[in-house]
């Protein structure tokens, strides 16, 4: 319900300030740049890692379309060769990798003589390409690498070399068994029942915890290219931060509405409730603060910080009404901003 929202919202925004369509696909092109040529290799791998995680997010949604789940067996019982099925798996992959081909279409517009002076970034596209496939049918060997990438941050590699030890950890993850985190509580508790709640949805939690970090990520990197407009984009960073967390609401809302007779007997159901909110808003806050110590702070940032319950409220009581309460709460805040 809220994506709908959220999708009528953006072409409706689409529609009246499309002439700013040209500046996001610029934007994305601008961050592809900054692997081919930068200051440092530091700051290439990091839009590597930044990259290569949000084209994670990106294929994990349309895996299943890729793969066509819903009818998956009974494209096994028309085939009996894999390798047919693992082919027209792949073509659709590379159909539906729209950050690969932004990365061609730079890499052609380049040319083979500057193409040959910025080898990593052929081998950034090749690994684009393996983490592609790698996650169709070993996900867990992605999540791994990632892991690991982001540990070898601070080791200061070269761009070939990180790009390499990404491979390689990709080849051996695959190898690795499945990893299962399990948690039986000793006595079940409001809190603990929200804690299972988090590992038997580590994916609801996953994805909102890698985009806060990709929200951060990208404006950390317009600050310091052009530190004179961070103050526009930090209010920018918490109003997100706030509806990604906030939409948490309706999916745990849905969770309880599922036991709620449950903790009706039990006479908890308001402690439960409490709960819910107390754990959603301390994982915003954390996001908040992350994104106030790494950019700015604001009293812009500490009023969207104040009125987070208040559209957290607004998820549970009104959920087809979220994206409208963010949208003029965000119209609101830099209207303000604008005027003061």
């Amino acid at each position: 319900m809220l994506f709908k929202q959220l999708n009528q919202f953006a072409l409706m925004l689409s529609t009246l300030f499309y002439i700013f369509l040209p500046g996001l696909i610029g934007g994305m092109f601008f961050g592809l740049g900054k692997i081919v040529q930068s200051d440092s290799e530091q700051t290439s791998n990091q839009v590597m890692l930044g990259c290569l995680m949000f084209q994670a997010l990106i294929l994990n949604v349309l895996k299943p379309a890729i793969l066509d789940n819903a009818h998956r067996m009974f494209h096994h019982s028309l085939m009996k060769s894999k390798t047919s099925i693992i082919a027209a798996d792949i073509t659709l992959l590379f159909v539906s990798h729209a950050l690969l081909w932004m990365s061609i279409v730079l890499a052609l517009a380049m040319g083979l003589d500057k193409l040959v002076k910025a080898p990593h970034f052929v081998g950034f596209m090749i690994t684009q390409v393996s983490m592609g496939i790698m996650l169709l049918y070993r996900p867990q060997a992605v999540v791994l690498t990632l892991v690991v990438t982001l540990a070898l941050l601070p080791a200061a590699l070269s761009n070939l070399t990180y790009l390499a030890w990404c491979n390689v950890v990709m080849l051996v993850s695959c190898f690795v068994g499945p990893i299962w985190l399990t948690y039986s509580p000793a006595r079940l508790t409001v809190w603990s029942f929200w804690v299972l709640y988090g590992f038997h949805n580590a994916w609801s939690l996953a994805w909102r915890i890698c985009i806060n970090l990709l929200l951060v990520w990208g404006v950390a990197i317009i600050g310091a290219e052009r530190p004179e407009l961070l103050h526009w984009y930090t209010p920018l960073v918490g109003l997100f931060t706030l509806l990604i967390w906030s939409s948490l609401c309706i999916k745990t809302t849905k969770y309880i509405n599922e036991h709620r007779l449950f903790w009706v007997s039990l006479k908890q159901l308001d402690a439960l409730i409490k709960a819910q909110h107390v754990f959603i808003f301390v994982l915003y806050f954390l996001f908040w603060f992350t994104g106030v110590v790494l950019l700015s702070f604001d009293v812009f940032s500490l009023m969207i910080l104040i009125v987070a319950p208040l559209l957290q409220w607004s998820a549970v009581t009104m959920p087809q009404r979220l994206a409208v309460c963010w949208a003029s709460l965000s119209v609101l805040v830099y209207l303000i901003k604008v005027l003061i």
